[in-house]
């Protein structure tokens, strides 16, 4: 799952291929039953989890700001979320750090995931994510071409729409579903944006810009 250079311009396509969350069909309990399973059986689940595969935005060819793709050091950049694609799994959403020590997950553990979605038909719903470091719920919002992650106990001002990532865990050895490890959420206004439509959009050039905009915007 490490990145080479390579990896980058298919994963802005593949995201621009993607449904909004919105748009995808619902997942069945019976599935997230059966993943979990999969999950505890090879040791994957401290360490990988399950997300509803959905895009809210279209990346554009180019932008007045430009990352220069050759010049990122992927060292320090890992997948964070992937989708089956016709030539395996693509990192469609990327992550800042190393990517976690998988050195403990079962080796078949993979082909018996990708072989779950394939037979059925899961590839364009159902998504294999890196977890992160949180445990704590995360609530995802949508900004203008972008989103933001934030943990749910600290975001004020919003309705959770539905939910999009799923962890897993064993307890006595055996596999239980978490609660909902990340969801979508939108404005009590009714925006599906955290910033209203017709005004300025506020400077996001660092953190601080953007937590000083979400006070603001009264999500914070």
């Amino acid at each position: 799952m490490a990145l080479e250079i390579q990896d980058f311009h298919p994963s802005g396509a593949l995201y621009n291929t993607l449904l909004d969350d919105s748009d995808q069909p619902p997942v069945a309990d019976e599935h997230i039953t059966n993943l979990v399973e999969i999950f505890v059986r090879h040791n994957a689940q401290n360490v990988l989890g399950i997300h509803l595969i959905h895009g809210h935005f279209r990346i554009p060819e180019s932008t007045t700001k430009v990352t220069d793709i050759d010049k990122i050091d992927h060292s320090r950049v890992h997948g964070h979320i992937y989708a089956l694609t016709k030539d395996g799994l693509c990192a469609y959403e990327l992550q800042d750090g190393p990517l976690p020590d998988l050195s403990g997950v079962g080796p078949g553990f993979l082909d018996e995931f990708i072989d779950y979605i394939v037979k059925n038909n899961l590839a364009s719903l159902i998504g294999l994510q890196v977890l992160g470091c949180l445990d704590d719920s995360m609530s995802e919002l949508i900004l203008d071409q972008g989103t933001v992650m934030l943990e749910t106990t600290y975001v004020k001002n919003t309705v959770p729409t539905r939910i999009t990532g799923w962890k897993f865990e064993a307890t006595d050895g055996r596999p239980r579903v978490c609660s909902a490890n990340e969801t979508h959420a939108v404005m009590t206004s009714g925006n599906h944006k955290v910033f209203n439509a017709g005004k300025p959009l506020p400077k996001l050039e660092t953190v601080d810009d953007l937590k000083d905009s979400l006070a603001i915007a009264g999500v914070l």
